[in-house]
């Protein structure tokens, strides 16, 4: 029986430095994974797409067939069978609406590529782009994004390197932090302060990924700099405000709000890390536990992921921060996160637990 015909073909046989690229983990999926669903969304309802096959993914691919259905996805094994068929390659991470973009209007894919895993950087930069991609697309990419393309592209030419910025958006936050710390919310020159002490340090931290790309200065170093200030600005900021609403009121519940926001955020980063490492001593990513046989779980589930990852997504709490200050409110963004934390990092142990029983 002839097979029905594909217009798109995923290349899932590039290998990398511990086997098929199409079976590494990003963001806690796998590669392939994450391909075949844009693929999907790029070719539309009642569509099929094809993977062609490397050794070793073989029942991989069965179970990604098995949920979606052979009526979207199709297995190849002649690499020549779809000589006319677009190729994206598991050695590339593709921006989702200008893949599908694309590939409706025949376009080469490449030009929705954003990332090459087989490029110096490689595995070990793509998940932090990814991860910026995805962290700062909801409401940065309106104002921050401009903003820092255009410092970035002024300090190209300059001795300005990438960790300045790293370092000033890190003392920008500690900055405002310190004055929400000392009860400079109460009055609106304070609020102002802080307010734009945390817009502007939002446009240097998207600055200084861009500057480091375009210097040629992405470095392991600037990579551990930008996370470690992050998280200290972060943890530094919540700790103010605990601290300022509990010399405000005298209630020690403010206090024990910003302990649980505390070590909620650091079992987050810890079962996180654990579970990298995990998937690292079994040899690589499981892909049967995200997409087999509990993928249809996954799949109803899945919107209620989504939700939760929104509450922390990284730009959407750096807005929240922006605003609250605006307005001296800042003690409900250490209720949510006080909250959020503890109950993610909780999700996340049960999940990865269930996952490599």
């Amino acid at each position: 029986m002839a097979e029905p015909a594909l217009n798109l073909v995923i290349d899932a046989r590039p290998l990398g430095p511990r086997g098929p690229l199409a079976a590494e983990v990003l963001l806690g999926r796998p590669l392939l994974a994450r391909l075949i669903d844009q693929a999907l969304e790029a070719v539309g309802p009642g569509r099929r797409v094809g993977v062609l096959a490397g050794r070793g993914l073989a029942d991989e691919c069965a179970a990604l067939l098995d949920e979606a259905g052979p009526d979207r996805v199709a297995i190849l094994d002649d690499p020549s069978a779809r000589p006319d068929a677009t190729v994206l390659r598991t050695d590339r991470l593709y921006d989702a609406r200008r893949l599908r973009r694309a590939v409706r209007q025949g376009r080469d894919p490449e030009t929705a590529a954003f990332w090459r895993l087989d490029g110096p950087e490689g595995l070990a930069g793509a998940e932090q782009e990814l991860n910026r991609r995805l962290n700062y697309q909801p409401l940065g990419r309106y104002w921050a994004f401009p903003i820092a393309d255009r410092l970035a592209a002024a300090l190209r030419t300059t001795r300005v390197g990438p960790n300045a910025l790293t370092l000033a958006a890190g003392a920008l936050m500690l900055g405002g932090a310190a004055v929400v710390a000392f009860g400079g919310l109460a009055g609106w020159a304070g609020r102002l302060v802080a307010a734009s002490a945390f817009a502007t340090a939002l446009v240097l931290d998207t600055a200084d990924g861009r500057l480091a790309r375009l210097q040629g200065a992405c470095t392991p170093f600037g990579r551990w700099l930008d996370q470690v200030l992050d998280e200290l600005a972060d943890v530094a900021l919540h700790a103010a405000i605990a601290w300022a609403a509990f010399a405000a009121t005298g209630s020690a519940a403010w206090l024990l709000l910003g302990m649980l926001f505390g070590s909620g955020k650091y079992m987050f980063l810890i079962q996180s890390l654990t579970g990298e490492a995990l998937e690292a001593e079994s040899g690589g990513p499981i892909m049967k536990s995200e997409r087999g046989r509990g993928g249809r779980l996954a799949s109803a589930v899945r919107p209620l992921r989504s939700l939760a990852a929104a509450l922390g997504h990284a730009d959407l709490r750096w807005h929240l921060w922006i605003a609250l200050a605006a307005v001296g409110r800042l003690e409900a963004a250490l209720v949510l996160h006080a909250a959020y934390f503890p109950l993610r990092a909780l999700a996340g142990i049960l999940r990865k637990g269930a996952a490599h029983a």
